[in-house]
């Protein structure tokens, strides 16, 4: 069997774990089925998503996204975070960065050496939205999310509900993000996030954070920053203008470096 050795590198946002590869050479094969094996707990790497560099016509570099289920992601706020310190790693001067997406070109760099990431500005909002009885508010900070508040985040299944709000007529065809949001205190709020693309509940979500921090100080007149929490007590702080951007920061952790090796035929782990 001819064998592709392919480097990458593990590296977790607040939980949300992703694949980093640099791709400026164009060798990943980003076929959805190899996304979705190397992406699968227990029998390949495992992570919520595989995150590539590229070379940018627009911008400094380019991040390419896929979602564990092999389907390209818009934006991903604790993914720009993790690709910020994979560019460290790989030798990129400590600097204000702009990235191109796939939607916008964004900007990422640091606050008192903390990672920070550029969000733009929310678009599509819609509040109060009755969806079956509940109060959801919609809006895009990067990808979709469908915001719901309640009293106690640990009496939600967030699997069926987030599933069930995912998947509504309400935000056909490409369905939505659903993030839940607790609030703790004057400028603190718990949330987690069941994801799109992930089809399933993770650990953060950096947009999750984002929009959940807007629609918070936007409907209760809060000023930033508000500090957002998920289950396991990291933190990402939320800056925000009504009028323009939110900035999020927040930290990325390399949790360790590897090799897969590619079956040049049939392109499987």
């Amino acid at each position: 069997m001819m064998c592709k050795v392919l480097e990458f590198s593990k590296y977790s946002g607040c939980g949300n774990d992703f694949i980093l590869v640099d791709n400026r050479h164009s060798h990943f094969p980003s076929e959805i089925p190899f996304i979705q094996k190397i992406c699968a707990r227990c029998t390949g790497v495992g992570a919520d998503g595989v995150i590539l560099l590229e070379e940018s016509t627009v911008a400094e570099v380019k991040m390419t996204i896929f979602n564990a289920d092999g389907s390209e992601a818009e934006m991903c706020g604790n993914g720009v975070r993790c690709f910020l310190k994979f560019l460290i790693q790989l030798g990129f001067p400590k600097k204000t960065t702009h990235i191109e997406t796939k939607e916008r070109v964004i900007e990422g760099g640091f606050i008192d050496d903390e990672l920070s990431v550029n969000m733009g500005t929310p678009t599509d909002i819609q509040w109060n939205l009755d969806i079956e009885g509940q109060c959801i508010h919609f809006l895009n900070t990067g990808v979709p999310h469908a915001v719901h508040f309640v009293d106690d985040l640990k009496s939600i299944d967030v699997e069926t509900t987030g599933r069930h709000i995912r998947r509504h007529n309400q935000f056909a065809p490409k369905g939505t993000n659903v993030t839940f949001v607790q609030v703790l205190g004057p400028k603190e709020l718990l949330f987690c996030t069941y994801e799109r693309g992930v089809e399933a509940e993770t650990l953060a979500c950096g947009t999750g954070a984002a929009a959940a921090a807007y629609a918070y100080g936007i409907l209760e007149e809060i000023a930033p920053p508000v500090t957002v929490r998920t289950k396991q007590n990291d933190i990402i702080k939320i800056y925000f203008d009504p009028k323009e951007h939110i900035l999020m920061t927040g930290p990325a952790d390399l949790i360790y470096k590897g090799r897969l090796c590619i079956d040049m035929n049939a392109k499987i782990v």
